[in-house]
């Protein structure tokens, strides 16, 4: 396995695309089948030469630029033996997804051209006589697909590499708000609990000290003891309340995940609307995400999450919707997250609104503005 992937396989970075290619060569093999005389043994030859750079050409090594030149050289041999110009865009996909400097994609762009028009100029003085105009239509239309196809190629590729660039970043900023979380416990619970933790042991000892000097100074010293331990008890559970409240922000990140991982998309608008509600109606509204969300990978069979957020007058709007087959009655019937959206609505004055048909569902969701009376 680890020889298949080191000296056959392409990078995993570049997809599967790259192989769709290889298809192509079932017809300069088929031509030079039996492969008994001279000639067809060097075309197979030449063909696993150019098998070999194409492959190459896609590793990061430093003979990575070398190979792209033998298959631009086996390219137009390939193509003078056999009229296989074809092959030219092999070379045009691999120098064009791999990055470079511009003056390097100058030179191999050059030399990929040159590959193209000079087996273009040689046919022209064999059978440029025996050649109608149907024909010469359609070596403009595949000149002008091979000079676009490298512009094409390095396009789809950075617009990947990009999609790859703001994954990782996704990920590092979850990681660092993670991270961050922890950092902030960790604080709280050294300021606070640690500091008054030290009280209570500096107050038992003095009152340890008291049982032999002044006995009725002790019930004073554990009375003070006992309202510092239901403070203390009171400051966990407050910090324990702090951690179970999540954000709109942080509930849209996990659940991008989750629909990722379910094959969906996640499109939102105006979500920074939402940072300013308070930390009560975001916790509400998070809930609401992550049950209508959950309930979409479920039984929705969509491709796409969209979530709108809108400020109206009085109410603040959130609005979720998906491009799936519809909400039925039976999927109400086995999803009990409906009426738990309801319920914790219920607690802002807020309302539910279902709308749903063969084109998708949509979930509207309203609670009094910041500030309205509802």
């Amino acid at each position: 396995m680890n020889f298949f992937k080191k000296y056959i396989a392409l990078p995993e970075r570049f997809g599967y695309f790259p192989y769709v290619w290889l298809l192509f060569l079932f017809f300069p093999i088929s031509y030079a089948y039996p492969y008994r005389t001279l000639k067809q043994q060097m075309m197979m030859l030449i063909i696993l030469i150019f098998v070999v750079a194409y492959r190459n050409s896609y590793a990061s090594t430093k003979w990575r630029f070398g190979w792209i030149w033998v298959q631009i050289i086996t390219s137009m041999i390939l193509a003078m033996m056999i009229q296989a110009l074809y092959l030219n865009i092999y070379v045009a996909w691999v120098f064009g997804s791999i990055p470079m400097h511009r003056r390097q994609f100058r030179w191999f762009y050059g030399a990929y051209m040159g590959s193209i028009i000079i087996p273009t100029v040689y046919f022209y003085f064999y059978y440029g006589q025996q050649m109608g105009g149907f024909e010469w239509v359609g070596i403009i239309v595949y000149g002008l697909f091979c000079a676009l196809s490298p512009f094409a190629a390095h396009s789809i590729q950075d617009f990947n590499r990009k999609n790859r660039q703001l994954m990782q970043t996704n990920e590092r900023l979850t990681t660092m708000i993670k991270q961050n979380e922890r950092q902030r416990i960790a604080r709280d619970l050294h300021d606070n609990l640690g500091q008054s933790f030290s009280m209570i042991t500096l107050k038992a000892e003095y009152a340890r000290r008291l049982l032999t000097k002044a006995p009725e100074k002790v019930p004073e010293q554990l009375l003070e003891i006992e309202q510092a331990s239901r403070h203390n008890l009171q400051m966990v559970r407050d910090i324990v309340t702090d951690l179970r409240q999540v954000t709109i922000a942080e509930e849209l990140i996990q659940q991008e995940q989750n629909l990722r991982v379910a094959g969906m998309l996640l499109f939102t608008k105006n979500e920074v609307l939402s940072k300013s509600l308070s930390q009560t109606n975001q916790q509400v509204l998070a809930q609401c995400i992550h049950e209508a969300v959950t309930n979409m990978i479920r039984y929705s069979r969509a491709s796409e999450c969209d979530i709108q957020f809108e400020q109206l007058a009085t109410r603040f709007q959130m609005k979720i919707s998906d491009n799936g087959r519809g909400l039925r009655d039976s999927d109400q019937v086995k999803s009990n997250g409906i009426p738990g959206m309801r319920e914790r609505l219920a607690t802002l004055n807020g309302e539910l609104m279902i709308t749903s048909n063969r084109s998708g569902t949509c979930l509207t969701i309203e609670i009094p503005a910041e500030g309205v009376q509802a």
